[in-house]
């Protein structure tokens, strides 16, 4: 066999592999089938925006079970009254005696004034000078009953010449009339002449 053939052979098997390979891809149609398919986005739902009308009062109802057990609560006598002692007649003693007993808290009827201003525009303050002493003891033991008395009391020191005077003061409070009210009271009880003095802090 000569060269020329042998040449043509070879050539002849390459044409014959490469459309062997390539066969497919020209003559043969694609699968046009996809490999998955598109995810879809569901159509956005309708949502009823009508107001809804608010129920009457006799048509509002609690759970029967809540009801029920809201029922026999109140129907049964607490467990704590049975065995609560009865109170003592007997007066007890008190530690400290005074002839005027603690003034009633009363709800206030009336709105407060309106506090009187300064040339500074500072509201304008008031304390009831009960007494000066000059004992610190005997100040501390009226500041002390009029604190039992409900009064909000309070000390303080003063100079006078070359002594120290303490004097013993209700309030301060920003209705004058508030402590006029209860001058008189204060002054039969500690036999004193007090005074209303605009409060300086």
């Amino acid at each position: 066999m000569n060269d020329i053939l042998k040449q043509r052979l070879v050539g002849a098997l390459i044409l014959l592999a490469l459309g062997v390979v390539f066969w497919p891809i020209i003559f043969v149609e694609q699968d046009a089938t996809p490999l998955g398919e598109a995810a879809q986005i569901p159509v956005r739902p309708s949502v009823d925006t009508t107001p809804l009308v608010p129920p009457q009062k006799g048509e509002l109802r609690s759970s029967p079970e809540i009801a029920a057990n809201l029922a026999m609560e109140l129907a049964a006598p607490p467990p704590a009254a049975q065995a609560l002692p009865q109170p003592s007649t007997e007066k007890q003693p008190s530690a400290v005696t005074t002839s005027v007993d603690k003034p009633p808290s009363k709800t206030r009827t009336q709105a407060p004034a309106k506090p009187a201003l300064d040339a500074d525009g500072v509201p304008i303050g008031w304390i009831l000078q009960v007494a000066s002493v000059s004992s610190a003891d005997k100040a501390e033991v009226l500041r002390k009953r009029l604190l039992e008395m409900g009064y909000k009391a309070y000390v303080k020191k003063i100079k006078s010449g070359n002594s120290v005077l303490l004097r013993v003061y209700v309030g301060p409070k920003f209705e004058r009339a508030r402590l006029e009210s209860i001058q008189a009271s204060i002054d039969a009880e500690f036999k004193v002449k007090s005074m209303v003095r605009r409060y300086i802090p």
